[in-house]
């Protein structure tokens, strides 16, 4: 009865974690609207961008939920990035470039 019982809670984490991968990649979906809004809202010209990159940081067992994520655009013409991390709610919570790159109304970190 435990070796059966063991197996069905193996079956059952499964399942959940079969049914959190949707959730987490509708989510992905959701942060990646939202810096494509914000790259529009900048003004960023789509012409100087090489790649976007999007992804849930790794917090350290943060709680379900309560991830946030960060996305960084390569440019064409300058080394560095335009960074910007967002809460779970995909609101932002901070902007900013990094190595020669210039965004107008972006400050830059070194």
């Amino acid at each position: 009865m435990l070796k059966r019982l063991g197996g069905f809670s193996v079956a059952v984490l499964m399942l959940t974690a079969g049914l959190a991968a949707p959730a987490e990649a509708r989510r992905i979906d959701e942060v990646r609207a939202k810096v494509q809004a914000v790259i529009d809202e900048l003004g960023v010209d789509r012409t100087r961008i090489r790649q976007v990159f999007v992804a849930a940081d790794d917090d350290g067992g943060e709680a379900p939920g309560s991830l946030s994520y960060s996305a960084w655009i390569a440019f064409s013409d300058c080394t560095g990035n335009l960074a910007i991390h967002l809460a779970a709610t995909t609101a932002v919570r901070s902007i900013y470039t990094t190595g020669d790159c210039v965004v107008e109304g972006v400050t830059g970190r070194n």
